[in-house]
């Protein structure tokens, strides 16, 4: 039976994943085979029935064994990355609190909170809103309406 030797989580898009320096240079020394990698990953994520398109950013967690085998799970694009997708923004603020940069609707919020909420690992919609409104804020964006 093999072990668990690395856990590794990387931000990649969704379908393009492609064997260059940026991948090779976590996974390589693990003694991941880069391009299996990337063709399995590209295949997982160009799925149809998947809550991410191609071209989104999602979180890997990868699992690296000592016999050099390993298995990954791909958890939906962060809620930064969407809140971003959703306001047409570049970055966040570099000054939260005191520099806005968007506003934002709330249904906009209750949107990707429920886009989020298996990833969060939490069965209530309040809570992941309450999330949601966290992250906003500290990126700089208002919310318009008030719960």
């Amino acid at each position: 039976m093999s072990t668990v030797i690395a856990r590794i989580n990387l931000l990649m898009e969704a379908g393009k994943a492609v064997p260059g320096p940026k991948i090779a240079s976590v996974l390589g020394p693990r003694g991941v085979p880069v391009p299996k990698f990337c063709e399995a990953f590209n295949k997982v994520t160009s799925a149809p029935n998947a809550n991410y398109r191609v071209g989104d950013m999602v979180t890997v967690r990868i699992s690296v064994k000592d016999d050099r085998s390993y298995d990954f799970t791909i958890s939906g694009p962060p809620v930064s990355f969407l809140l971003k997708k959703e306001a047409n923004l570049e970055k966040g603020s570099s000054n939260p609190g005191k520099e806005l940069v968007v506003k934002l609707s709330m249904s906009a919020i209750i949107k990707i909170a429920k886009c989020k909420m298996f990833d969060m690992k939490i069965s209530s919609e309040d809570a992941a809103v309450k999330m949601v409104l966290g992250t906003a804020k500290s990126m700089g964006i208002e919310v318009t309406e008030v719960m």
